[in-house]
């Protein structure tokens, strides 16, 4: 059964069954096959490095591996799903405002812009404080690190 959090969706763990000469197995070869072992996985691509026996304890140390060194990292990054859906339905409901009463959408954005550079700021900052590199920081907002060092280097302590 894959393993799933539903803030990260485009990754699902599962343990790996390992074949004799070291790749991993489909799942549905896996039944057919002879394995020696599991490996964390994720749908991403993602594999451990540590293999563990093939037993039902071995799977459940893989499955606990990408629980405990793969999802953490990007469940940090990921907004929470709730949050996903009220800003996308925020965007589609400005989005029909702008077309009815593009001055009422004007101001509403304009008020939205003034918090959204504090929030950014303050984000960065509480970012960098907790260990994230310019890299990390830059991926979060989709742009090189060295476009968000620029960009906020100023606004951080760090």
């Amino acid at each position: 059964m894959p393993l799933k959090i539903a803030d990260i969706p485009d990754h699902e763990g599962f343990a790996a069954p390992v074949l004799p000469d070291g790749e991993l197995a489909s799942s549905a070869s896996a039944f057919t096959r002879t394995f020696v072992g599991y490996q964390a996985s994720c749908s991403c691509g993602w594999a451990d490095r540590r293999r563990f026996p093939a037993t039902p304890e071995g799977a459940k140390e893989a499955e606990y591996r990408w629980w405990s060194r793969h999802a953490p990292p990007l469940l940090a990054a990921a907004p929470p799903s709730w949050l996903v859906t009220k800003s996308n339905l925020l965007c589609e409901q400005i989005v029909k405002l702008a077309a009815e009463r593009p001055l009422a959408a004007l101001t509403l954005l304009s008020q939205v812009e003034s918090w959204q550079r504090t929030l950014l700021d303050q984000a960065v900052a509480g970012a960098r404080e907790t260990g994230a590199s310019w890299a990390e920081v830059g991926d979060a907002m989709g742009i090189s690190k060295q476009a968000a060092h620029e960009r906020f280097r100023a606004h951080v302590s760090t």
